[in-house]
């Protein structure tokens, strides 16, 4: 319950603040939560703990995955704190990889500076290629929406040759960051909203969107627009984690604006990639972050024995990869 509690507390601090603010968050950590500990106590000894952790559960279930507006808004301050606290440039991609069934995971070379960060690459390679059956993006226009640290696009752009490549992402942090990181002449990144892409209609030959659209408000809008962008001809390759109840109707706004050529259940792809690669993660999280934060990062961070860790070996949310088709008008 306590750990609900501290996240809550955060989030109403964050979104209260601006992220320069966010030193007195740290500094004064020592505060609030020794408060948030005698409330805990208190309520524990009242017979009350059960009670409020659900309600507790229940809150930060719906700001982060139910709303519309508070989770957009939520999700960017999230974002924006990460990339104060962790401005290295050694962690350039935030998500939870793609291994296959082997010794090493191993599924394509990299650049010796790549090995750090391996299955991550693994996913947008996955991704890009189509689930691996194309060798290369030459000649076309793609962009990625919710690009991040602008890690998977930097590497697409270095071994699969679009023409161009555009990042969007919510999160002015990270923008400025990927602005100040990538000068390749060919990518370039825009803050922006999935929702109200900053792009022209027809314009795109493929969308990435890579573990990010469960931070959307409003999802069909999302894939309405990004409908709107591509080319006649266009793809859109589409891939996050997703509670399995919801696949009927997460796959239904798909199929309005897109057919699906091709669906995969990725899930185990994901937990292998995750075992591999959880000792760097719990690495970074200890070595890089204030001693207030880690158990709340630790949450995120999909290192075996975290909650999304656990949701995806129990199944409860599968991890599914989309290759989808713009309909015909």
């Amino acid at each position: 319950m306590i750990e609900f509690c501290l996240w809550l507390v955060i989030v109403v601090i964050i979104t209260a603040i601006s992220v320069i603010a966010i030193p007195i968050l740290i500094i004064t950590s020592p505060l609030w939560a020794s408060t948030l500990l005698v409330i805990y106590l208190l309520l524990k000894a009242l017979g009350l703990s059960s009670i409020v952790s659900n309600k507790c559960s229940q809150i930060y279930d719906w700001l982060f995955f139910k709303s519309d507006k508070p989770r957009k808004f939520l999700w960017r301050n999230f974002y924006n704190a990460l990339c104060y606290m962790f401005p290295q440039e050694e962690w350039k991609t935030m998500n939870y990889g793609y291994a296959v069934s082997s010794e090493t995971g191993y599924m394509i070379v990299l650049a010796k500076e790549e090995e750090s960060e391996r299955f991550s690459y693994q996913l947008y390679h996955f991704m890009a290629t189509g689930f691996k059956k194309t060798g290369n993006l030459q000649g076309q226009i793609i962009v990625e929406v919710g690009s991040g640290r602008g890690g998977g696009l930097a590497y697409v752009v270095r071994n699969l040759k679009p023409l161009s490549a555009l990042g969007v992402d919510y999160s002015k942090q990270q923008v400025e960051f990927c602005k100040r990181t990538y000068t390749y002449p060919n990518i370039s990144f825009v803050e922006g909203d999935a929702e109200n892409l900053p792009i022209k209609d027809d314009s795109v030959d493929m969308v990435l969107n890579v573990e990010s659209c469960h931070c959307y408000g409003n999802f069909k809008k999302f894939v309405g627009e990004i409908s709107r962008v591509l080319k006649s001809d266009g793809r859109f390759m589409l891939t996050d984690f997703i509670v399995a109840d919801r696949v009927p109707a997460f796959e239904a706004v798909l199929k309005e604006f897109f057919d699906i050529s091709e669906k995969k259940d990725i899930t185990p792809n994901v937990l292998l990639s995750l075992k591999f690669d959880s000792d760097r993660r719990m690495e970074l999280i200890q070595n890089r972050t204030p001693i207030c934060c880690r158990r709340l990062l630790k949450r995120f961070s999909g290192s075996e024995g975290s909650a999304i860790y656990l949701e995806l070996e129990s199944r409860r949310s599968l991890y599914l990869a989309y290759n989808l088709v713009k309909k015909s008008s």
